[in-house]
């Protein structure tokens, strides 16, 4: 098999590295879409759809990767992860949210800033505070069982 180290069934044997191996590949294949999207993006004409297919067929990989690797956990790790990701991703979006509407109202760089990167940097805290929310939470769900 091409990608062995996310087959279902090795994903038991060494959790830690096979969830690093399977965010290293999604993060490659974000580099990669990255690349692309900077290096064409602004052509005319078709830097948006290279832009959109580099992106799609990104997406399109880290699904298929982070499905097989779902697929292999057994339940109590897919339990840690929903539970993980319910509360450490809600309370990350809340905290998540108000420095970005701190940021956005007490820097006054924030008004004269293009409407594209403001939406952009409000995703990246958005979702960077979701994530280690989720980080957080998935360490006391394991710390508590423990």
């Amino acid at each position: 098999m091409a990608f062995g180290w996310i087959a279902e069934e090795t994903v038991s044997e060494r959790p830690l590295s096979r969830y690093a191996a399977v965010m290293g590949f999604c993060v490659l294949a974000g580099m990669v879409a990255g690349g692309l999207s900077t290096a064409f993006g602004d052509l005319d004409g078709v830097g948006p759809a290279i832009v959109a297919g580099a992106v799609g067929i990104a997406m399109a990989l880290t699904l298929w990767a982070c499905a097989r690797w779902w697929r292999a956990l057994d339940e109590a790790a897919q339990e840690a992860h929903k539970w993980a990701w319910w509360w450490g991703s809600t309370f990350g979006l809340a905290i998540g949210s108000v420095a970005l509407f701190t940021l956005a109202y007490s820097t006054p760089e924030a008004l004269t800033a293009q409407p594209k990167d403001l939406l952009l940097g409000g995703a990246a805290i958005i979702g960077l505070s979701q994530a280690i929310g989720y980080g957080v939470a998935w360490a006391f769900w394991w710390l508590q069982r423990r």
